[in-house]
């Protein structure tokens, strides 16, 4: 059974999160990283706030977004901090502070609608294609 599958000309799609504004936010996230990649006086940092029954802590998209931003070429350290609690359905903001400023930027799940409408936009796009993907072929970033 596992050859059969194997052969199959099949295309996926892994994302930690399918959400188009969550993926979009992590470009975002990663091309402000990469403008502040040589401004040490600017320490970056990641806030995510989820519903108290989730179970991973960070979350797989600060993991994401942490891991984007060092790819965008910033260096320093990318500290991220987790809450759980209610049922927030997802909230990640990303920090850079410097002593005389702050940038942030936000992204806030209202609720599962925009995973679900991402998912479908993947499965939209993939179809036809063979290979694994993630959201930022979906998206063309």
């Amino acid at each position: 059974m596992k050859r059969e599958l194997a052969a199959l000309p099949v295309g996926v799609v892994s994302a930690p999160n399918f959400a188009l504004g969550v993926n979009l936010f992590v470009a975002l996230a990663a091309r402000a990283a990469e403008l502040l990649a040589e401004r040490p006086e600017f320490g970056a940092w990641i806030h995510e706030l989820h519903h108290s029954a989730k179970r991973d802590a960070p979350s797989g998209t600060a993991i994401g977004i942490r891991d984007a931003m060092q790819g965008a070429g910033y260096k320093l350290s990318v500290d991220v901090a987790s809450t759980r609690v209610g049922s927030i359905p997802g909230t990640h903001t990303v920090g850079f502070d410097s002593p005389a400023e702050t940038i942030t930027l936000t992204h806030t799940a209202r609720d599962r609608t925009g995973f679900a409408r991402g998912a479908l936009a993947a499965a939209k796009w993939v179809n036809g294609r063979q290979g694994w993907f993630t959201m930022r072929d979906v998206l063309g970033l």
